[in-house]
């Protein structure tokens, strides 16, 4: 699974859910002012709404808000 975060949204919730849970996943900075994900690319196209948080499951299915 992957947490798409951003510093200062309202992302601090599903973060400590997971954690408390004990599920593994991957957090992955994505910057509500620059929209550029680590690997280079622009966040909106894996979410379209450009809001976080947001979650990709292993299987592909992506939640969002």
């Amino acid at each position: 699974m992957k947490l798409y975060y951003s510093a200062g949204a309202c992302s601090l919730s599903p973060h400590i859910a997971l954690e408390e849970a004990g599920l593994k996943y991957e957090a992955i900075s994505a910057p509500t002012k620059t929209k550029v994900l680590p690997a280079g690319s622009d966040h909106r196209k894996a979410n379209p709404m450009d809001s976080v948080p947001y979650r990709e499951l292993d299987d592909g299915t992506r939640l969002r808000e």
